[in-house]
C-alpha cells in the first residue's frame, strides 16, 4: 500500500474517532452565521430542460441506485466511498475527467516528483562543501539534468500511485462502482450523468457527497493587459506536460504553487524570476523575508510587486512589473507560469435548481460544521467548499462526509488548526494561528512567542542548513499552543507534533516532558519547551524553598 492510500485510509479512521454527535450541540459563531438560513429540501421536481434534450440525443439511458452517491474522484471522493466500501454500503464516484484528482494529476504527486529531482541536482552542485567530490578530482563540471528523464520518472510515479490507488480498478476492488460524465441534479436524491454516448439516471439511497475540488484562477487580459491574448501562459494544470527545460521562466504568484515550481526549475537550471507582493503571504513574515533570501542565494529573482501589462516577445514574452515601493521594472522570459490562486468547482451541476447555496465570500459549496449543505441529504467536502486547501484536509472531510450520511448522529468535518507544508527547500509548515492573529484574538500582552533559529540547531550545523526558524505562538497564562511556524528541514513532519499538542490539549510547557530523540530536528521543540517549563519553575521558586523546609 502506497503513501497515498494509507493516508486516505487514515482520514476514515479518524472519522470514526471522533466524539459522535460532538457538533450537534455546539458550533462557531462563524459556522452560525455561514449557515443561519434553514435547512431546506428541494422542489419535487427539478429536471431541466437541457437534460431532457441531452436525454433525447444519448445512444442509451438507464437508472441505478446507490446508498453514497459521490460526485468528484478527488481525494475527498475517493475516501467517502472508501468509507461507505468499509461498511458494506454501496457507492458509486461520478467523474468526469479521471480518478484522482488535482493530487494524483496537477499536484502533490506531480510536484513532489520534481522537487526531488530539483533536491538532487542541488544536493550535487554542493558536493564539495561537504568534502564530496563529483566529476574530475577538482571537482570540475556542471550538473546536467535531463529533463526528458525528469519528467518521465514524474509521470511513472503519478501512473503507480494512479493504477494502486485511484484507478476504476483499484475502486472495483473495493466493490466501489465508478461512472465517467457530468452530473447534474434533477432532483434531492437524483443525478443525470451524462457522457458521450450515454445519460444514466443516479439515485442515492442515503444520501450525495459533493467532492468537485478546484481548479486555478486563470486571468485574463481584463485582468493583466496582454495575458492571454497575445501572450499564452500556463497554470499547474498544464506545467506538468512539458517535455523541455525553459530557459527563462516568469512565475506570477507567490504561493505555495509559485514557490515551490519557481525552485524546482531554478534548481533544473532555468533563469527563474518570481513577481509576487510576498512570498508565501499567509505565512508569518519572517518565513517570506527568509524565503526570499534562499531564492536570491540560489540565483531566483524576486520581483516584490505585480505585473501590470504583459507583451509579445519574440518566441517569448515581456512583463511590465509595478513593484510595491511605486518603482517599475521589465522581465523577459521563455514562458509565463500564472500560480495566483484556485477557485471552488461549485457551478455546472445544477445547485441552484435544487436550492444548494454557494457561499459568496469563497465561492465555494456553502457547509455547515458537519459539512451539510442547504439541501437536505446533499453534502460537500474538499475544496469544493472554500474552506482550506490541503489533500490531507480533502481526505478527511471526504471520510466525515460519508460518515455523517451513512452512519448515526454526526461528526464536525470543519476543523480549526489544519496544518499545511509548502515543500520548498526548506519545508514551510504552519498550524493554527501567526502572532499577529493569534495578538488580534486574545490581546498583546497575553500572547507569547517562542523562536529558534534553524541555524543554531546541532542537526542543522551538522547538515549545512543554515535558513529557517521554529516558532511557536502560545498564551502566557497556561501556555496553550495557539499556532507554530516551522521553517527548516523536515518541517512538515515536525508540525505534525504541534497538530496532536493542540488537539489533545498538551500545553507548550509540558511538551518538555515528552521525551524526543537527539539529535532530530525536532528536538528543538523539546529544548524550546523546556525553557518555558524552566521558567515556570522559576516563578515558583519562592514557593518550592517553603515546601522544602516543611519536608514535602
Amino acid at each position: 500500500m502506497t503513501t497515498a492510500a494509507a493516508a486516505l485510509l487514515l482520514a476514515a479512521a479518524l472519522a470514526l474517532l471522533l466524539p459522535r454527535g460532538a457538533a450537534a450541540f455546539s458550533s462557531s459563531p462563524s459556522a452560525a452565521e455561514r449557515f443561519s438560513r434553514r435547512h431546506r429540501t428541494a422542489p419535487p421536481s427539478m429536471a431541466a430542460d437541457s437534460d431532457d434534450a441531452e436525454n433525447k440525443n444519448s445512444s442509451s439511458s438507464e437508472t441505478k441506485s446507490y446508498d453514497l452517491v459521490v460526485i468528484g474522484g478527488g481525494s475527498a471522493g475517493l475516501t467517502a466511498a472508501k468509507f461507505a466500501s468499509t461498511f458494506g454500503f454501496s457507492s458509486v464516484i461520478i467523474e468526469k475527467s479521471r480518478l484522482g484528482g488535482d493530487c494524483t494529476w496537477t499536484g502533490c504527486v506531480p510536484s513532489k516528483s520534481l522537487v526531488a529531482s530539483a533536491k538532487a541536482a542541488r544536493v550535487v552542485r554542493k558536493a564539495e562543501d561537504y568534502g564530496v567530490i563529483v566529476g574530475d578530482k577538482n571537482g570540475g563540471g556542471d550538473v546536467t539534468v535531463d529533463m526528458k528523464r525528469v519528467m518521465g520518472r514524474m509521470r511513472e510515479n503519478m501512473e503507480r500511485i494512479y493504477e494502486e490507488d485511484d484507478s476504476p480498478a483499484a475502486m472495483a476492488k473495493l466493490g466501489i462502482d465508478t461512472l465517467v460524465g457530468s452530473a447534474r441534479f434533477t432532483s434531492a436524491d437524483t443525478l443525470s450523468v451524462t457522457s458521450s454516448t450515454t445519460t444514466t439516471e443516479v439515485r442515492a439511497n442515503e444520501g450525495i457527497v459533493i467532492c468537485t475540488g478546484a481548479k486555478p484562477r486563470r486571468p485574463t487580459s481584463d485582468d493583466i493587459p496582454g495575458l492571454d491574448d497575445d501572450v499564452e501562459y500556463l497554470t499547474y494544470d498544464e506545467i506538468f506536460e512539458i517535455e523541455d527545460l525553459p530557459p527563462r521562466i516568469t512565475v506570477a504568484g507567490g504561493g505555495p504553487i509559485g514557490c515551490e515550481l519557481a525552485q524546482v526549475f531554478g534548481r533544473f537550471g532555468s533563469e527563474v524570476t518570481v513577481v509576487a507582493r510576498r512570498l508565501l503571504p499567509k505565512c508569518e513574515p519572517v518565513v517570506s523575508e527568509t524565503l526570499a533570501t534562499v531564492f536570491e542565494k540560489e540565483g531566483i529573482n524576486v520581483v516584490q510587486g505585480t505585473i501590470a501589462s504583459v507583451a509579445k516577445d519574440g518566441k517569448g514574452h515581456t512583463a511590465a512589473c509595478q513593484c510595491s515601493d511605486g518603482s517599475e521594472v521589465s522581465v523577459s522570459g521563455d514562458l509565463l507560469l500564472v500560480a495566483v490562486g484556485r477557485i471552488p468547482v461549485a457551478f455546472g451541476m445544477g445547485l441552484d435548481d435544487v436550492g444548494i447555496d454557494v457561499d459568496p465570500s469563497t465561492g465555494g459549496i456553502a457547509v455547515d460544521d458537519n459539512l451539510r449543505t442547504s439541501l437536505r441529504g446533499v453534502y460537500a467536502a474538499g475544496d469544493c467548499t472554500g474552506g482550506a486547501q490541503f489533500t490531507h484536509y480533502a481526505g478527511y472531510q471526504g471520510a466525515v462526509a460519508a460518515r455523517n450520511v451513512l452512519l448515526p448522529l454526526t461528526d464536525p468535518g470543519v476543523l480549526p488548526n489544519v496544518p499545511g507544508t509548502t515543500f520548498t527547500d526548506p519545508e514551510v509548515a504552519t498550524a493554527g494561528l501567526t502572532e499577529a492573529e493569534a495578538i488580534e484574538e486574545y490581546g498583546e500582552g497575553k500572547v507569547s512567542v517562542a523562536v529558534q533559529k534553524v541555524r543554531d540547531i546541532d542537526r542543522a550545523i551538522c547538515d549545512g542548513a543554515d535558513e529557517g526558524l521554529i516558532k511557536i505562538v502560545y498564551k502566557k497564562r497556561g501556555y496553550k499552543i495557539l499556532g507554530a511556524t516551522i521553517m527548516s528541514p523536515a518541517a512538515g513532519e515536525m508540525i505534525a507534533e504541534i497538530g496532536v499538542a493542540m488537539k489533545t490539549g498538551l500545553t507548550f510547557d509540558m511538551l518538555a516532558t515528552v521525551m524526543h530523540t537527539y539529535p532530530a530536528y525536532s528536538f528543538a521543540l523539546q529544548a524550546m519547551a523546556a525553557e518555558v517549563y524552566y521558567d515556570k519553575l522559576l516563578k515558583s521558586k519562592g514557593l518550592f524553598s517553603v515546601l522544602k523546609k516543611i519536608g514535602l
